[in-house]
Formats: structure tokens, C-alpha cells, sequence
């Protein structure tokens, strides 16, 4: 694919996708809307992500437009090995074929916005852990705390301070929140962060958007 140049009044598109569990996200805004209107889609795909992904993101922005993609916004897990893995790569070579700005979130810090509301007011406060069992492989966790959103008063910023990582069992975290399913919410979330982070002049290379794995897919004796 090659990229070609946008024209100045040309509609700039964020595109969002989400596949760290079987439920495929899709998200679009144009970017150059003052208040940007969010076009969103969940496909419960399974283990059929690889047949369906080019399509699924076709229904909601043919690919004759993805020319004009100026950003994307990819959830990097932690998720199943082959499902993240698959929006990433596609995310990456998009953002290098077009030298448009991509960013990467992991889905423990998507999820945080929805779950610090389980929080009481002193916990708020300080830091706090999402975690995860996984079968026979020990928690999964990462660590994150709501700071001030100076640029948009009455709204809130949460910071990973730890990307989700395999902790020993016997780890004390506090407090700790269940990690919960919700692509639904999540993509509008990853569909905002981007927003956000596109009118900022630090822009990530696709290079350093990478899956979070926190457990090797292979069995290690």
C-alpha cells in the first residue's frame, strides 16, 4: 500500500482496534471535528480473528479510505497470543506504510477508567493494581493511579505505572481489581486516548507499539 498526501480540508481519521479477547473492537472518529463523533463496533469474532479482521474493519471504513488514516490506537493486551498479536501487526504496517502517529494501550489501563469506580475514597487516592488469574500460570497484574486532567477540567487521566506483568502468587497487591471484559466501553476509551494524544507533538513509531505477553506462548520445560 502507498501512502498518498492528504489534502489540507480532507477528512483525517482515527481508527481504534481491540482484540485482546474474542470480542473484536472497532472504533473510527474523524479528526477533524470539533467535537469528534465516535463510530464504534464489537464482533464476537473467537479464535477467528485472522479470517475476519480485514473485513470486519471494511464494514465500518472501506478500504479504499484508509489512505486517509492519520492515527491509530491499538489495545496491546495483555490478551490471547494470536488475537493481539494480529491488530497489532496490522496497526504497525498501517502507521509505517502512512507515517501517521500510532499509539499503543494496554487493555488493563482501558479497563481502569470503568473499575476505579469500585474504589472508595481513600483508595482513590493512593495507587492501585487490576489483576488476572490465568490456569495454571500464576496473576497477571499492572499498576496504575488517577492523576489530574489539567487540559479537561471534570475529566479523568489514569497512569500506567506498571504495564500488566506475571506476579508471584504470593505478591501482596492493594487494592486490587478483578480484570473484567467490556470492549464495548473499552474501544470508546481507546477512541478518546487517541484523540487526546494526536494534537501532542511527542508521536510514537510503530516500532515501539508492541504486544504484551506476559506468559511465553510456548511451554518451557
Amino acid at each position: 500500500m502507498k501512502a498518498k498526501n492528504l489534502i489540507k480540508n480532507e477528512p483525517r481519521f482515527l481508527l481504534a482496534l481491540h482484540s485482546s479477547t474474542e470480542t473484536l473492537g472497532i472504533g473510527l472518529t474523524d479528526l477533524n471535528t470539533q467535537k469528534p463523533i465516535f463510530k464504534k463496533s464489537t464482533i464476537k469474532i473467537g479464535k477467528d480473528l485472522s479470517k475476519y479482521l480485514f473485513s470486519s474493519i471494511e464494514k465500518i471504513f472501506p478500504s479504499i479510505s484508509w489512505n486517509q488514516i492519520a492515527m491509530l490506537t491499538v489495545a496491546t493486551g495483555p490478551g490471547g497470543f494470536t488475537g493481539t498479536r494480529l491488530t497489532i501487526v496490522f496497526a504497525r504496517t498501517i502507521a509505517q506504510q502512512l507515517k501517521c502517529h500510532i499509539e499503543g494501550v494496554s487493555s488493563f489501563q482501558l479497563m481502569a477508567y470503568r473499575l476505579i469506580k469500585k474504589l472508595n475514597e481513600n483508595e482513590i487516592e493512593k495507587s492501585f493494581w487490576i489483576k488476572q488469574n490465568l490456569k495454571h500460570r500464576g496473576i497477571v497484574a499492572g499498576k496504575y493511579k488517577l492523576i489530574k486532567n489539567i487540559e479537561k477540567k471534570g475529566t479523568i487521566k489514569i497512569e500506567e505505572l506498571e504495564k500488566p506483568h506475571l506476579i508471584d502468587e504470593k505478591t501482596k497487591i492493594y487494592p486490587a481489581l478483578d480484570a473484567s471484559e467490556d470492549v464495548s466501553k473499552d474501544i470508546e476509551r481507546l477512541l478518546e486516548i487517541g484523540v487526546d494524544l494526536y494534537t501532542q507533538t511527542n508521536k510514537s513509531n510503530w516500532s515501539e507499539v508492541l504486544p504484551i505477553y506476559p506468559t511465553s506462548p510456548v511451554k518451557i520445560n
